[in-house]
């Protein structure tokens, strides 16, 4: 027979699986956005800032993206060649192809966020239950210290130690 404390922690420890799953899947879809940016960029298929209307990112976070992966800037003393002409059929579907890794980003970012208040229940509930943060920590994404915070931070209780009385008194 199974103990009751080892089912007690199957909840949370199936959303800790649920909550590691969605963030490798954000992951692996900001690694293919980030591709398909310095990709885009490095064929200047679309402008920066066009690119970042298309994504999570502002301007600046592209061009850094850019410089970090060896793109020549457009502008400047180190601008190579001339201004880039933009193809309008080149770059609409440039940019329906980062709409699309777009939308595969948040929805990956939507689970992990779905996922984390229903943790976030769990722990207080274990907490508020007796069961101390280094047991949690066993069964979350989370270390003892957060896990702590979270507890602490949203159960109406506190859970004390009672204080040994000292010979004083």
């Amino acid at each position: 027979m199974t103990s009751s404390t080892r089912r007690s922690f199957t909840r949370l420890t199936n959303l800790t699986a649920t909550y590691q799953k969605a963030e490798e899947d954000r992951e692996t879809a900001r690694k293919a956005l980030h591709e398909a940016i310095v990709r885009h960029l490095m064929e200047r298929n679309a402008r920066p800032g066009k690119i970042a209307e298309h994504t999570p990112y502002d301007r600046v976070w592209i061009g850094e993206l850019g410089r970090q992966a060896g793109v020549p800037p457009l502008k400047g003393p180190n601008a190579v060649g001339p201004a880039p002409k933009y193809d309008a059929d080149v770059q609409a579907a440039a940019l329906a192809e980062l709409d699309k890794l777009t939308e595969a980003y948040r929805k990956a970012g939507a689970a992990i966020e779905k996922t984390r208040p229903l943790i976030h229940a769990e722990i207080v509930k274990h907490y508020e239950a007796g069961v101390g943060p280094e047991e949690l920590s066993r069964h979350t994404p989370y270390d003892r210290e957060w896990i702590g915070e979270v507890a602490r931070s949203a159960s109406g209780t506190r859970q004390r130690r009672p204080r040994k009385a000292t010979a004083d008194e």
